[in-house]
């Protein structure tokens, strides 16, 4: 017997990891067997249609959210948008699955808010406390990436452990085929990409901790002459603060902002830089860490949170809130090669069994336990 499994594609692709999270996904259900498989989300999307499955428009703006919680809330009953299904998935969450009747699991990312409260408005926080307190005692499994975001959903929350399942998703399989030489070198001209540098692919939000990476920048910039910074991301939020202490520091010539970078270059850049730096001030897991791994590319990265736990041995770990700390694991890569070698290989290593198929053999596993 078929079931027929509707896929909530809600991200759009300016929404950074949670995008590549739901493309991720997405690719691996391919591996899955027994499973009618309807998208719902923009038919538009190139990305969506390559990927082959139908697709339903379903759109959910900010205030058909609101009003699909407060309804909820008020034991009114909304038109249940997912009928025609019998199991719902959504790596991303949604209110709209607080008014069907039809088992679901949804993705937790984080809860970030409350570990930096301050990163987040009155509102956003009250709002992801209710959306998430709400669908928690709705959904039939909770997916999480990592241990430690498990551990704060049973611990905010209450949920039982039985009702958590903990699935890291492989990045996009795209970054497997490597480019030929002549193909990386067009990338750097047409990218106007420096001979020697690092790699740090963020929005520029506040927890990203773009500013301390500056301070460390400027310190390893003094030892290492020939080395640049390349970063990535778009033009909005904190990019403007950000800028300007990159010209205090005098490192307008030492670093490249790159804006907004397609998929298929961005395999390009890590293959060419020497190394991934992540500072970021928390992460439930970082997408760049895996891509960098993918590539062999060495990578060093925050110890904070469930980032040791993504990571284990294949990359460097610092303490992000110490610019010595972060130009330490900097230089040891930048100027030990036997070192950013050992990473690089133990990066694709770690690699080797997060495939599309496994992923899809443990979201099977999840979706029979739902019906």
């Amino acid at each position: 017997m078929t079931i027929k499994l509707g896929v909530l594609a809600l991200a759009e692709p300016d929404k950074g990891g949670t995008y590549q999270y739901t493309l991720s996904m997405l690719q691996a259900l391919r591996h899955t067997s027994g499973y009618e498989i309807t998208l719902f989300g923009n038919p538009k999307n190139p990305d969506f249609v390559r990927l082959g499955y139908p697709i339903r428009r379903f759109t959910e703006s900010r205030a058909q959210q609101l009003t699909a919680l407060i309804a909820y809330k008020m034991h009114i009953r909304l038109p249940d948008a997912f009928y025609s299904q019998d199991i719902l998935l959504a790596p991303i969450y949604s209110p709209a699955l607080l008014h069907t009747s039809k088992p679901f699991a949804y993705t937790l990312h984080d809860l970030q808010e409350n570990y930096y409260p301050d990163n987040f408005s009155w509102w956003q926080r009250a709002w992801r406390h209710q959306v998430h307190a709400q669908l928690l005692g709705r959904a039939g499994r909770v997916i999480c990436e990592s241990g430690h975001v498990r551990t704060d959903i049973m611990r905010f929350f209450g949920v039982s452990e039985e009702r958590t399942s903990v699935i890291a998703a492989p990045p996009l399989r795209q970054f497997l085929a490597n480019e030929a030489e002549d193909q990386l070198q067009a990338a750097r001209v047409r990218l106007r990409l420096p001979e020697k540098f690092l790699f740090y692919p963020a929005q520029f939000w506040v927890h990203k901790n773009h500013l301390r990476l500056i301070e460390a920048f400027r310190e390893v910039a003094t030892e290492v002459p020939d080395l640049m910074l390349v970063l990535t991301g778009k033009k909005r939020d904190e990019y403007d603060v950000v800028m300007r202490a990159i010209e205090k520091a005098g490192l307008s010539e030492r670093v490249c902002h790159l804006g907004y970078v397609e998929q298929d270059d961005l395999q390009a850049i890590y293959r060419l830089a020497a190394a991934l730096v992540m500072p970021s001030l928390f992460e439930s897991v970082s997408i760049p860490i895996y891509e960098a791994f993918q590539v062999g590319t060495p990578v060093a990265a925050s110890g904070i949170l469930a980032i040791p736990e993504q990571v284990g041995d294949a990359g460097l770990l610092f303490d992000p809130e110490s610019v010595a700390s972060i130009k330490e694991a900097i230089l040891k890569i930048v100027k030990d090669t036997e070192t950013a070698r050992l990473l690089g290989r133990k990066g694709r290593d770690r690699m080797l069994t997060m495939t599309p198929q496994r992923y899809g053999a443990q979201l099977q596993k999840l979706l029979d336990g739902l019906q």
